[in-house]
């Protein structure tokens, strides 16, 4: 039980960044959505160490587990909708395809360079230290 609240409050806790992260991108008026907002926020407490990895890990796996989830309204859509594939099926699919196809290439461009930058960084501050 004490786990199941620990996760809840983790989710309610990401929930609320996100929420404060996206009113605060509406806010500015910035071109991006709020969820890459917080996102970089998220980052950038990660890195500076002003937030923990196990202080929202309970909570992010629990939303990745069960991310079919928000999925599901999607999928109702298709089934309501199903004239326009009918008519416009392929260029929708072809739309879809290019930005998904878009989207994994960034991240994985990202979280190469991340990782990159990461180990350099780490590899210098050894260089110094057994120079020291």
């Amino acid at each position: 039980m004490k786990r199941i609240l620990y996760t809840l409050a983790q989710v309610l806790g990401l929930i609320a960044a996100w929420y404060a992260a996206d009113r605060f991108s509406t806010w500015v008026g910035l071109p991006f959505s709020g969820g890459v907002v917080g996102l970089i926020i998220m980052v950038v407490l990660l890195e500076c160490g002003v937030l923990r990895p196990a202080a929202i890990e309970h909570g992010a796996d629990w939303l990745l587990s069960n991310m079919l989830l928000f999925f599901i309204p999607l999928v109702v859509s298709v089934v309501q909708f199903t004239g326009l594939l009918e008519h416009e099926g392929l260029r929708l699919f072809a739309a879809i395809g290019i930005g998904f196809t878009c989207v994994m290439l960034a991240t994985a461009f990202t979280v190469e360079w991340v990782c990159r930058f990461e180990r350099g960084r780490k590899l210098r501050r050894l260089r110094t230290e057994r120079a020291a």
